[in-house]
């Protein structure tokens, strides 16, 4: 998934200390920018083999993400109404999808360098995927406290973060199949690799649970993929799980408040523009998220948020999911397309 779009600033509370300075979206967007120029140099100076550059831009990189994490956590925390939590929602969206960027650029260039900054990139995968879970963990704690509404958008953010794509776990286990890594590195690359993999197993029930509180016209094809994926005994390998998260990132981005991405487009969820609609550009006025909502999901539902046909286009897009679940993924769930379970 791709770093979001760029988002209305939310004014800083001022502060007698700057230590005590409360955290804010417009810090959080700040070092989210660090970190996106960042990673793209990793990739760039990878391709280069500058391994020195790479060094450099990782921390770079690392640091940024964490702090812009940190900050949305804190604002999270410290958030009392349901305003202060969709901004918080804002910026931990923001946070999530930093951290996703990063670890799908690190995972890819694991085997593309050597040395001692290969190393450097193998054991910052499992601190980068543990970041990431942090935040899908407090999106989970704020949801409740967003209003009703809202809820839908939030939930989506949490099953994009959670099981949007397997690009890291297809380039681990590409780089540990090639078998050129150090014994070393290819140690930690494997348990990154089961690291991975396991949190998006644990992904699949998380979203199950999240499915009621998604827009009704995507709750039937998305519990079709989960319920046939949590029946399985086993691990899915690489190459269908990656058939299975691009099948939820389908389904999600058939959305209208996606932005009219999908996983063909790279998966880019664009939520972060609709909250910002929602706080009326950093209003605390929460008066028309009603209408807002009805208006813009009113086209996919026919009707309102309460309805049940999705539109021409919409529909279309879930025969098509439809489809693949009954044909595509039965076939690969059914012909080999697990590890025994041992």
């Amino acid at each position: 998934m791709a770093t979001l779009a760029t988002l209305v600033a939310v004014p800083a509370t001022a502060s007698a200390a700057p230590s005590s300075t409360a955290p804010t979206k417009a810090a959080v967007q700040a070092n989210v920018d660090k970190a996106t120029k960042a990673v793209k140099r990793i990739k760039r100076y990878a391709r280069l083999g500058d391994s020195k550059q790479v060094a450099k831009q990782l921390k770079i990189a690392r640091s940024t993400t964490a702090a812009a994490s940190k900050s949305a956590r804190r604002m999270a925390n410290r958030a009392d109404t349901q305003s202060q939590n969709l901004r918080a929602a804002q910026a931990l969206t923001m946070a999530g999808t930093s951290y996703d960027d990063l670890v799908e650029a690190i995972t890819a260039i694991v085997d593309q360098i050597s040395g001692q900054v290969q190393a450097q990139v193998a054991n910052s995968i499992a601190p980068s995927l543990a970041g990431k879970q942090k935040i899908i963990d407090v999106l989970n704690q704020i949801l409740p406290q967003v209003p009703a509404q809202a809820q839908p958008i939030i939930a989506t953010v949490i099953a994009a973060l959670s099981a949007g794509d397997a690009d890291e776990v297809v380039n681990l286990n590409n780089a540990l199949e090639t078998g050129g890594l150090p014994l070393n590195v290819s140690a930690i690359v494997s348990q990154a690799l089961t690291m991975a993999t396991s949190l998006i197993d644990e992904a699949f029930g998380m979203i199950q649970g999240l499915v009621p509180m998604l827009p009704t016209a995507i709750q039937g094809p998305l519990a079709q993929v989960l319920n046939m994926v949590n029946s399985v005994v086993g691990t899915i390998v690489p190459t269908v799980l990656t058939t299975v998260t691009g099948l939820i990132d389908t389904i999600l981005g058939s959305l209208p408040f996606v932005g009219g991405t999908s996983a063909g487009a790279g998966g880019a969820f664009g939520l972060g523009g609709l909250l910002d609609g929602i706080l009326g550009g950093g209003s605390a006025d929460l008066g028309g998220i009603g209408g807002l909502l009805d208006g813009l999901l009113g086209g996919l539902f026919g009707g309102g948020s309460g309805g049940s046909a999705p539109a021409a286009g919409v529909g279309g897009i879930l025969s098509t999911v439809t489809g693949l679940v009954n044909n595509l993924l039965g076939g690969l769930l059914g012909g080999g397309g697990l590890v025994p379970s041992t």
